[in-house]
């Protein structure tokens, strides 16, 4: 049976885990990564569109490291928001140590009901979802909240991976269990492009791209943090893909 996380149990996930994130991953918890993590920001805020003061919108923003590295790098301002208590004490620390309370606000809430949070619509240049739309129960409701709160022309961009097809049942029997895994060992809900390419169109976006990373992925640290919690997605058999990372930067239309 798949397994589908909800909200809530996202923010215990987390609430639980970050300790663990801190002590493997650092400030940037993302998986895929190249072994520079001021690179891989670089990259993600040149692909994103990042510029000069532009508003952005960071959601299911982790401890914070995105955000400070965008606020430094750009002078952006960001509105940050993360589900789990313990993400929100944290970040809420390095933005006060980094001295960026005048330019990162950080809200406590669940992305898919922001308009319970002080966020304005149409106000953001750029909504960002890095390895956090993943998590999400109604891709389609998170979507549609990115589009209200984006400026036209503003951009969402999405870093994340999606379940492969295979050609034969049995190669798909071997991803479905590898995501299942995937899904119950990480509080996800792994992405399906088609489908969410169906969700953009609907809601008036207009994929710019949506292709690989321009790196090369280092899987030293989640390889730490998998045996650090005893994670074994594969069930004791030899690794394989059964996902494809991909960066899609969309524009509004209207």
């Amino acid at each position: 049976m798949q397994h589908r996380s909800l909200p809530h149990q996202v923010k215990e996930y987390y609430n639980q885990m970050t300790a663990s994130y801190l002590e493997n991953y650092g400030d940037v918890i993302q998986a895929f990564r190249p072994s520079n993590t001021e690179k891989l920001l670089d990259y993600v805020g040149r692909s994103a569109g990042l510029n000069w003061k532009l508003k952005v919108l960071d959601l299911g923003c982790g401890v914070g490291g995105p955000a400070i590295h965008f606020a430094k790098r750009w002078n952006v301002q960001v509105d940050a928001v993360t589900i789990s208590d313990v993400q929100y004490n944290e970040a809420h620390r390095k933005i006060e140590n980094a001295q960026l309370s005048g330019n990162i606000s950080l809200h406590l809430g669940d992305y898919h009901h922001l308009e319970h949070l002080p966020i304005q619509d149409s106000f953001y240049d750029s909504v960002l979802f890095l390895e956090s739309l993943g998590h999400s129960n109604n891709v389609a409701l998170a979507i549609k909240n990115a589009y209200q709160k984006l400026k036209k022309g503003g951009v969402l961009y999405i870093k994340d991976f999606y379940k492969r097809v295979a050609d034969t049942i049995s190669e798909q029997q071997k991803i479905d269990t590898a995501i299942d895994n995937i899904d119950k060992y990480y509080c996800y809900n792994t992405l399906s492009l088609e489908q969410l390419k169906i969700i953009l169109s609907e809601n008036n976006f207009t994929i710019d791209f949506a292709k690989p990373f321009d790196f090369v992925d280092d899987i030293y640290v989640r390889k730490k943090f998998e045996h650090a919690n005893n994670i074994d997605i594969f069930n004791g058999q030899p690794e394989f893909y059964p996902a494809d990372w991909l960066e899609i930067k969309c524009i509004k239309n209207t």
